[in-house]
């Protein structure tokens, strides 16, 4: 994988051998120019020295800026990753949080189901004694309306005897 370094190490290295191609034309240039008597030894000399003290100063700039720009790169990358890295923190706090509030909101449902539903089965038994008791004394009545005034008497007597005994074993 390239990264942005090994692309400003690319350029950078282009630049010099760029430069080195045109101190070897220079070169070229001034050994003609020397052929042909327009200057001395001593100016070619002179002119080679002062382009390669060029090229070297901006082979010195270039590398100093490709490393400025590279130690940019990684400062950027890195703060780049740091931000990422907290917006990931963040994301997955925030989905816990949702997950503890759902899991909260579901059991609270449950409980509120639980209560109706116990409500609904101490109505549903009240409701029934309630009908017992009333289908029980019905029940009473239509038999003592079927029994003659003699077995009136003996049940009332049996009633009261039953009574007197659930009294006395209440008390004790």
């Amino acid at each position: 994988m390239t990264t942005i370094a090994d692309g400003l190490k690319d350029v950078f290295l282009a630049g010099v051998g760029a430069m080195a191609l045109g101190a070897e034309k220079t070169q070229e240039l001034v050994e003609q120019l020397i052929a042909k008597g327009e200057i001395t030894v001593e100016q070619g000399k002179e002119i080679n020295s002062e382009v390669l003290k060029r090229a070297q100063a901006k082979a010195q700039q270039a590398g100093r800026q490709a490393h400025e720009a590279a130690s940019e790169a990684q400062r950027q990358a890195k703060a780049a990753a740091s931000q990422a890295e907290e917006r990931a923190k963040t994301a997955a706090s925030l989905a816990k949080e949702d997950a503890e509030s759902a899991v909260s909101w579901g059991r609270s449902q449950a409980e509120m189901a639980a209560d109706a539903a116990k409500k609904a089965a101490d109505a549903a038994q009240q409701d029934a004694a309630s009908f017992a008791d009333a289908l029980k004394h019905d029940v009473l009545e239509a038999q003592m309306a079927m029994m003659t005034p003699e077995q009136r008497v003996e049940f009332a007597k049996k009633a009261a005897e039953i009574a007197a005994r659930d009294d006395t074993g209440a008390a004790e």
